[in-house]
């Protein structure tokens, strides 16, 4: 992005002094219609996944969803307000930084149901711990939103008159997308390696949880959270790709393919873990594959054991109940 020949600082642009395809920070204006049902929706799902979350008692999986959902639509009412003053600087960086960033919340909440997926099957048949995915995964979440937020916040927040800061931050904000792109692909090849491995071990399966991976309802949840991942994927490739071309390319300024590849691809997947949500998918037991984060060695029989420990009031420690899982 740079500015326009004749460009001068300081000068308010309107729809009666200025043209939007030279002068707007997107050359077009975003259709109130379609940007409005978008922000429906989303606001919808965000409701819905309130009240699923508090009735399933998904409390983790629901404050993500909700950031994502809220973060999305805040994006949309930008894009709204955009219709009508497409030059206003606010307006284009709350619409630039939510929609980018709120999927990521989305990404965080698809990964902390495999640590409880592995948890249902058996955590014996896993290379590695449920609470590892969930914290590498989660982990690399955060790295993405804050490299997307600091270059959304640098490229859209400096001035016209500096093209090279603007190009610094767009190229930090692809980075973040890569970043949230290597993190689904690794999510997703990690999901697949230990399902191939649940199918070469079955004698390894978790007996306690035996009737609820055979459910059909289980299996459509699985289902969904990989559809999810799949249509996640998707947005965040063409994000990184838009993007990449800087906001002037035409993929930045193309309506019809934002709406599609960006705003469906999250509605699709927010629809998944929405109608399979995890208290559809396992039911009353969500909680009960639970996985701590902390243990504490106890010796039994002269050996040591991990034993499962929190705080409490007293000073002593106390086994934890499965209230007090993620």
């Amino acid at each position: 992005m740079s500015a326009p020949d004749g460009y001068i600082e300081g000068f308010v642009c309107t729809l009666d002094t200025c043209s939007v395809e030279d002068w707007g920070y997107i050359r077009y204006r975003p259709s109130v219609a379609g940007n409005a049902l978008f922000l429906a929706v989303m606001a919808v799902l965000a409701l819905a996944q309130l009240y699923l979350g508090f009735r399933h008692k998904t409390r983790g999986f629901m404050i993500a969803m909700c950031l994502g959902l809220t973060t999305e639509t805040v994006g949309y009412i930008s894009r709204v307000l955009m219709n009508g003053n497409p030059f206003n600087r606010d307006y284009f960086l709350w619409y630039l930084i939510t929609l980018t960033i709120g999927p990521v919340f989305i990404a965080a909440a698809i990964y902390l149901t495999l640590g409880h997926i592995v948890v249902a099957h058996g955590e014996s048949i896993s290379r590695i711990k449920p609470r590892t995915y969930t914290t590498f995964f989660v982990g690399c979440d955060i790295v993405s939103l804050v490299v997307q937020a600091v270059g959304g916040g640098i490229a859209a927040s400096t001035p016209l008159t500096n093209p090279h800061m603007i190009d610094v931050g767009t190229n930090i904000l692809v980075a973040g997308l890569s970043i949230q792109v290597a993190c689904l692909f690794a999510f997703s090849a990690c999901s697949l390696e230990f399902f191939w491995r649940v199918r070469k071990n079955p004698s390894m399966a978790n007996p306690e949880f035996t009737d609820l991976v055979n459910s059909k309802r289980f299996k459509f949840f699985l289902l969904a959270v990989l559809g999810a991942t799949a249509f996640l994927f998707v947005r965040t490739l063409f994000r990184s790709v838009e993007l990449s071309e800087g906001f002037a390319g035409d993929l930045a300024n193309n309506e019809v393919e934002f709406m599609i590849l960006d705003g469906v691809m999250v509605i699709l997947a927010s629809l998944c873990l929405t109608i399979w949500h995890p208290g559809y998918g396992f039911g009353k037991r969500w909680n009960e594959t639970g996985f701590r984060f902390r243990t504490s060695k106890a010796k039994v029989d002269g050996g040591e054991t991990a034993t499962p420990v929190v705080p409490a009031g007293n000073g002593k420690s106390e086994p934890e109940t499965s209230a007090e899982r993620l």
